[in-house]
Protein backbone atom coordinates (compact mmCIF):
# COMPACT_ATOMS: atom_id res chain seq x y z
CA UNK A 1 0.00 0.00 0.00
CA UNK A 2 1.19 3.04 -0.82
CA UNK A 3 0.15 7.25 -0.01
CA UNK A 4 -0.20 9.67 -3.40
CA UNK A 5 2.18 12.19 -1.21
CA UNK A 6 0.86 15.81 -3.20
CA UNK A 7 0.79 13.25 -6.30
CA UNK A 8 -2.09 13.52 -9.28
CA UNK A 9 -3.69 10.31 -9.26
CA UNK A 10 -4.35 9.02 -12.47
CA UNK A 11 -4.63 5.18 -14.07
CA UNK A 12 -2.20 4.01 -17.10
CA UNK A 13 -4.51 3.69 -20.42
CA UNK A 14 -4.75 -0.21 -21.01
CA UNK A 15 -3.93 -1.58 -17.86
CA UNK A 16 -6.15 -0.29 -15.16
CA UNK A 17 -3.27 0.44 -13.20
CA UNK A 18 -3.25 3.27 -10.38
CA UNK A 19 0.18 5.09 -10.54
CA UNK A 20 0.47 8.78 -9.00
CA UNK A 21 2.02 12.00 -10.58
CA UNK A 22 1.94 15.46 -9.78
CA UNK A 23 -1.41 16.70 -7.76
CA UNK A 24 0.26 19.13 -5.42
CA UNK A 25 -2.54 18.36 -2.86
CA UNK A 26 -3.83 20.80 -0.19
CA UNK A 27 -4.39 19.44 2.95
CA UNK A 28 -5.84 22.90 4.11
CA UNK A 29 -8.90 22.60 1.44
CA UNK A 30 -11.61 22.59 3.85
CA UNK A 31 -10.98 25.57 5.39
CA UNK A 32 -10.76 27.50 2.46
CA UNK A 33 -13.71 30.22 1.86
CA UNK A 34 -16.85 29.11 1.35
CA UNK A 35 -16.43 26.26 3.66
CA UNK A 36 -17.80 25.26 7.02
CA UNK A 37 -16.79 27.16 10.15
CA UNK A 38 -17.22 30.50 8.47
CA UNK A 39 -20.75 30.60 7.18
CA UNK A 40 -22.22 33.05 4.11
CA UNK A 41 -24.83 35.55 4.11
CA UNK A 42 -27.00 32.92 3.14
CA UNK A 43 -26.00 29.38 4.61
CA UNK A 44 -25.39 28.72 8.58
CA UNK A 45 -22.48 26.95 9.34
CA UNK A 46 -23.96 24.09 10.76
CA UNK A 47 -26.06 23.81 7.28
CA UNK A 48 -22.20 24.03 5.23
CA UNK A 49 -21.31 21.29 7.86
CA UNK A 50 -24.61 19.52 7.22
CA UNK A 51 -24.21 19.37 3.20
CA UNK A 52 -20.58 18.68 3.42
CA UNK A 53 -21.56 15.63 5.31
CA UNK A 54 -23.46 14.94 2.67
CA UNK A 55 -21.69 14.66 0.56
CA UNK A 56 -19.14 12.60 1.59
CA UNK A 57 -21.39 9.92 2.40
CA UNK A 58 -22.87 10.08 -0.80
CA UNK A 59 -19.22 10.05 -2.30
CA UNK A 60 -18.64 7.05 -0.20
CA UNK A 61 -21.74 5.26 -1.03
CA UNK A 62 -21.52 6.07 -4.75
CA UNK A 63 -17.85 4.52 -5.42
CA UNK A 64 -19.08 1.44 -3.20
CA UNK A 65 -22.48 0.70 -5.61
CA UNK A 66 -20.36 1.64 -8.60
CA UNK A 67 -18.22 -0.86 -8.01
CA UNK A 68 -20.72 -4.04 -7.35
CA UNK A 69 -23.09 -2.34 -10.45
CA UNK A 70 -20.52 -0.49 -12.81
CA UNK A 71 -21.86 2.26 -14.52
CA UNK A 72 -20.39 3.83 -17.86
CA UNK A 73 -22.07 7.33 -16.53
CA UNK A 74 -22.40 6.91 -12.69
CA UNK A 75 -24.11 9.75 -10.77
CA UNK A 76 -21.80 13.27 -10.88
CA UNK A 77 -21.01 14.71 -7.52
CA UNK A 78 -19.03 17.64 -9.03
CA UNK A 79 -21.66 20.18 -8.72
CA UNK A 80 -21.72 19.45 -4.96
CA UNK A 81 -18.56 19.52 -4.35
CA UNK A 82 -17.92 22.74 -5.94
CA UNK A 83 -20.64 24.41 -4.54
CA UNK A 84 -19.09 23.29 -1.30
CA UNK A 85 -15.94 24.83 -1.89
CA UNK A 86 -14.15 21.54 -1.91
CA UNK A 87 -10.85 21.80 -4.43
CA UNK A 88 -10.09 18.53 -4.86
CA UNK A 89 -11.25 17.55 -8.15
CA UNK A 90 -9.57 14.00 -8.37
CA UNK A 91 -12.58 12.85 -5.60
CA UNK A 92 -15.08 13.25 -8.92
CA UNK A 93 -13.10 10.42 -10.68
CA UNK A 94 -13.89 7.94 -6.86
CA UNK A 95 -16.96 6.14 -8.48
CA UNK A 96 -15.05 5.39 -12.29
CA UNK A 97 -12.10 4.05 -9.97
CA UNK A 98 -14.10 1.54 -7.31
CA UNK A 99 -13.65 -1.89 -8.23
CA UNK A 100 -14.52 -5.55 -7.08
CA UNK A 101 -12.29 -8.13 -5.89
CA UNK A 102 -13.89 -11.64 -6.94
CA UNK A 103 -14.48 -12.25 -2.92
CA UNK A 104 -16.89 -9.43 -3.45
CA UNK A 105 -14.43 -7.09 -1.37
CA UNK A 106 -14.35 -3.59 -2.73
CA UNK A 107 -11.44 -0.45 -3.11
CA UNK A 108 -13.35 3.01 -2.99
CA UNK A 109 -10.05 5.48 -4.26
CA UNK A 110 -9.47 7.91 -1.59
CA UNK A 111 -11.05 6.08 1.30
CA UNK A 112 -9.16 6.93 4.07
CA UNK A 113 -9.15 11.00 3.52
CA UNK A 114 -13.29 10.82 3.18
CA UNK A 115 -13.66 8.33 5.59
CA UNK A 116 -11.29 11.32 7.98
CA UNK A 117 -13.61 14.15 6.63
CA UNK A 118 -16.70 12.53 7.76
CA UNK A 119 -15.62 12.24 11.38
CA UNK A 120 -14.23 15.87 11.04
CA UNK A 121 -17.47 17.03 9.92
CA UNK A 122 -19.33 14.98 12.35
CA UNK A 123 -17.35 16.69 15.02
CA UNK A 124 -17.72 20.00 13.95
CA UNK A 125 -21.69 19.91 13.46
CA UNK A 126 -21.94 18.29 16.97
CA UNK A 127 -19.54 21.60 18.10
CA UNK A 128 -21.27 24.11 16.06
CA UNK A 129 -25.68 22.47 17.31
CA UNK A 130 -23.94 22.45 20.65
CA UNK A 131 -24.51 19.02 21.40
CA UNK A 132 -21.38 18.38 23.80
CA UNK A 133 -22.54 16.34 26.42
CA UNK A 134 -25.83 15.48 25.35
CA UNK A 135 -27.12 11.88 24.19
CA UNK A 136 -27.06 13.03 20.45
CA UNK A 137 -23.46 14.39 20.78
CA UNK A 138 -22.02 10.88 22.23
CA UNK A 139 -24.45 9.39 19.41
CA UNK A 140 -22.06 11.00 16.90
CA UNK A 141 -18.88 10.20 18.70
CA UNK A 142 -19.66 6.65 18.49
CA UNK A 143 -20.33 6.49 14.75
CA UNK A 144 -16.90 8.31 14.66
CA UNK A 145 -14.85 5.29 16.05
CA UNK A 146 -17.19 2.94 14.50
CA UNK A 147 -15.77 4.44 11.07
CA UNK A 148 -12.40 3.99 12.38
CA UNK A 149 -12.64 1.14 13.38
CA UNK A 150 -13.84 -0.07 10.28
CA UNK A 151 -10.58 1.28 8.29
CA UNK A 152 -8.73 -0.52 10.71
CA UNK A 153 -9.73 -3.82 9.75
CA UNK A 154 -9.35 -3.03 6.36
CA UNK A 155 -5.62 -1.42 6.73
CA UNK A 156 -3.88 -2.78 9.65
CA UNK A 157 -1.42 -0.37 9.08
CA UNK A 158 -4.02 2.94 8.08
CA UNK A 159 -3.06 4.48 11.28
CA UNK A 160 0.41 5.53 10.39
CA UNK A 161 -0.92 7.07 7.09
CA UNK A 162 -1.59 10.32 6.62
CA UNK A 163 -4.96 10.94 6.75
CA UNK A 164 -5.09 14.29 4.99
CA UNK A 165 -2.94 12.50 2.05
CA UNK A 166 -4.71 10.27 -0.67
CA UNK A 167 -4.03 6.83 -0.32
CA UNK A 168 -3.84 4.33 -3.47
CA UNK A 169 -3.80 1.18 -4.43
CA UNK A 170 -5.61 -2.25 -3.07
CA UNK A 171 -7.31 -1.15 -0.02
CA UNK A 172 -10.41 -3.36 0.19
CA UNK A 173 -13.42 -3.18 2.41
CA UNK A 174 -15.12 -6.37 2.78
CA UNK A 175 -18.44 -6.17 1.11
CA UNK A 176 -20.44 -6.97 4.91
CA UNK A 177 -18.39 -3.88 6.43
CA UNK A 178 -19.71 -1.28 4.09
CA UNK A 179 -23.39 -2.78 3.83
CA UNK A 180 -23.07 -2.15 7.56
CA UNK A 181 -21.93 1.45 7.01
CA UNK A 182 -23.20 2.68 3.30
CA UNK A 183 -26.37 -0.01 2.89
CA UNK A 184 -30.22 1.22 3.45
CA UNK A 185 -30.03 0.54 7.56
CA UNK A 186 -26.36 1.07 7.88
CA UNK A 187 -24.68 4.11 10.05
CA UNK A 188 -24.27 7.12 7.71
CA UNK A 189 -27.73 6.65 6.42
CA UNK A 190 -28.67 6.82 10.14
CA UNK A 191 -26.22 9.52 11.23
CA UNK A 192 -27.12 12.11 8.27
CA UNK A 193 -31.11 11.38 9.04
CA UNK A 194 -29.43 12.54 12.87
CA UNK A 195 -27.83 15.44 10.89
CA UNK A 196 -30.68 16.57 9.00
CA UNK A 197 -33.03 16.52 11.92
CA UNK A 198 -30.42 18.94 13.66
CA UNK A 199 -30.50 21.45 10.63
CA UNK A 200 -34.71 21.47 10.37
CA UNK A 201 -34.40 22.57 14.10
CA UNK A 202 -31.86 25.04 13.48
CA UNK A 203 -34.39 28.29 12.96
CA UNK A 204 -36.25 27.30 16.01
CA UNK A 205 -33.15 27.34 18.67
CA UNK A 206 -32.07 30.33 16.67
CA UNK A 207 -35.26 31.38 17.43
CA UNK A 208 -35.38 31.61 21.20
Amino acid sequence: MRNAARGRSSRDQGSGEVRSVDLGFDIGWGRRAGSPGRGTGTHSALELHVGRLRYFMDLLETGYRHALQPDPLPPSLRAKRIALGIDVPELDTVPLWSVKRPDGAVAIPFVELIVTQICRTLEATADEAGLSGSAAGEELILARGTLRRVLAQASPGSATAAPDLPRLGDLFLSRDLLEEICGPSGLLPAIAGRCEALLAAEPVRSGH
